[in-house]
């Protein structure tokens, strides 16, 4: 049903960009639209735990991340979405698998739950166990390897206002002006919401800058 519903919103989101956006943004934007729904209908999404490995394999679609068990510092599950942070890296989260009311309506399961509490049994067991390959204290600072929270929060933050910017420039580009009245409000609502979306994600971006602070991930291992 996942891989059904991303062909229909792959095909909708790339025929609204090659109408309301001239072609020189809308063929890349198009092309990155298709190729992100078409592997996630050929790939599909998935959790994949390894515990003979150590690793945690977070897949949707044409993209994918690896983590290790023992780089898990917090698990934390909010409804359909499982978040895990990492001690030498970000956050990283993903739905699984319903995402809102349609995904309830189309009866995709809602496993969030289950998956953030098998995470954490595996998180547990890996961190439990001793490692061979773990060097004695005097030759392995505590920090190595680690990127403070602060750097994290502004590598974030920075992310965060350039795809606001890139966002609000989208709006701009939206063609608003047609002898159909329809496409003409449809056209405005597209860049309302671009640009509105573009605007938050942008203030949100600087207040992380400006703060150093983020929300913080609780602990539920």
């Amino acid at each position: 049903m996942l891989r059904i519903k991303s062909v229909v919103f792959g095909a909708a989101e790339v025929a609204v960009t090659a109408v309301f956006f001239p072609a020189w943004f809308a063929v890349p934007v198009a092309v990155v639209l298709g190729a992100l729904a078409l592997g996630l209908a050929v790939l599909g999404a998935s959790v994949v735990l390894n515990q003979e490995t150590g690793l945690l394999l977070l897949r949707r679609g044409l993209i994918f991340r690896r983590v290790r068990f023992t780089d898990v510092t917090a698990v934390l599950v909010d409804q359909a979405k499982v978040s895990v942070a990492r001690t030498n890296g970000g956050e990283i989260s993903v739905y699984v698998w319903r995402k809102g009311p349609l995904d309830a309506l189309l009866g995709v399961p809602a496993v969030a739950s289950d998956v953030g509490h098998a995470i954490s049994r595996c998180v547990a067991l890996a961190q439990a166990a001793p490692d061979p390959e773990a060097a004695a204290p005097e030759e392995r600072p505590a920090d190595a390897g680690k990127t403070p929270a602060r750097v994290r929060s502004r590598q974030s933050a920075a992310l965060l206002s350039g795809w606001g910017v890139v966002t609000i420039l989208a709006a701009l580009l939206v063609r608003v002006h047609w002898h159909d009245p329809v496409l003409t409000v449809l056209g405005v609502i597209l860049a309302l919401g671009l640009g509105v979306t573009g605007l938050l994600s942008l203030l949100f971006g600087l207040w992380i800058l400006l703060t150093g602070r983020a929300p913080e991930l609780s602990q539920t291992m």
